[in-house]
């Protein structure tokens, strides 16, 4: 019995050694993987708004680097940056007037009611601007909020000086 007593004691001993688990380096791959898919969000972005409001010196076609998986909604995704490109000068019109501006979530709003038809031109162009939110967060396995805070970094960057941005929550500047 005292033997089983010994035996059983070391047992409880020995399960509870205390157990390192230090690695010797960091683990770096989270953070490198969030760096990468940033940086594909952030090409598509660059990509999606050249084509719309068209930059001759980079002539990107995003659309190349799209699988397969992704086929059935490219026909939308191109379709939503035909009508963007089509709109293109009635909403920079609009920012120039300052009856627009664009929130922290990369979609337009009204900021005057003075020009007519200015909701619905805003919904359309909202409209289209979450397909391409939608298709390219789906695209790059990330949220469509990052993918929006992408895209608002882009159109902030393109946007011209007295455009009406929300700069913070709740905090509109003309840049």
């Amino acid at each position: 019995m005292k033997k089983f007593g010994v035996v059983l004691l070391m047992f409880a001993v020995l399960g509870c050694a205390k157990l390192n688990v230090e690695t010797k380096e960091p683990i770096k791959v989270d953070i490198n993987m969030r760096i990468d898919v940033y940086q594909h969000v952030a090409k598509d972005a660059e990509s999606i708004n050249d084509q719309i409001y068209g930059n001759n010196e980079k002539k990107i076609n995003f659309l190349f680097n799209f699988s397969q998986a992704y086929a059935a909604s490219v026909d939308d995704l191109e379709a939503a940056i035909e009508r963007r490109k089509a709109r293109a000068g009635q909403i920079e019109e609009n920012f120039n007037q300052g009856y627009i501006g664009e929130n922290r979530k990369a979609l337009l709003e009204v900021r005057s009611k003075a020009a007519a038809g200015i909701e619905s031109l805003v919904n359309s162009e909202n409209a289209d601007r979450q397909i391409i939110y939608q298709y390219t967060a789906e695209k790059n396995g990330v949220d469509v909020s990052e993918t929006q805070k992408v895209f608002f970094q882009d159109d902030y960057e393109r946007a011209s000086s007295g455009w009406w941005l929300e700069v913070s929550p709740g905090t509109w500047k003309q840049k």
